[in-house]
């Protein structure tokens, strides 16, 4: 009798940016972060605190910079910029249930947010891994596998 699998499946989650190199007309992509975990809701945990690390490095919270005085802050932003947007997104909790949800069918999660002609991408995406055998799972060589599979 075979033993049964053992299902493995990581998440592979990333920032980008993309925007025109200065004068050349050229738009590029740069990995701004990467990470891969075990768990979806670390994969999602770890994507919200990259973007509002993002959010406040491209413009910095006037609810709590130091900075920022009482007479500098407005009621509402007049047009919502790329920093609030994410913000907004990283924060809401209809947008982190369907997240969850997609991440819960393997499906991948991914919003982009434009800033100018800039934009930044927020991404995870669910990778599958080819089960193994129970009795397999802890061998690591070519040998010691051959090994583990002849073992009673």
């Amino acid at each position: 009798m075979n033993p049964s699998p053992i299902a493995f499946v990581s998440y592979l989650c990333y920032v980008l940016a993309e925007g025109p190199v200065y004068r050349s007309g050229v738009v590029l992509p740069y990995t701004v972060a990467i990470s891969r975990t075990e768990s979806p809701d670390a994969a999602l945990r770890w994507l919200q605190l990259q973007a509002v690390r993002i959010a406040d490095l491209l413009d910095p919270d006037p609810r709590v910079s130091p900075w920022v005085t009482a007479s500098m802050r407005q009621g509402r932003v007049p047009v919502p910029d790329a920093p609030t947007e994410i913000r907004v997104w990283s924060s809401a909790p209809e947008e982190e249930r369907a997240a969850r949800d997609r991440l819960a069918r393997g499906v991948a999660v991914s919003v982009v947010i434009p800033d100018g002609p800039d934009r930044y991408t927020f991404a995870i995406h669910p990778q599958p891994h080819a089960s193994l055998p129970q009795r397999q799972q802890h061998c690591h060589h070519e040998e010691m596998s051959r090994e583990c599979q002849h073992r009673p």
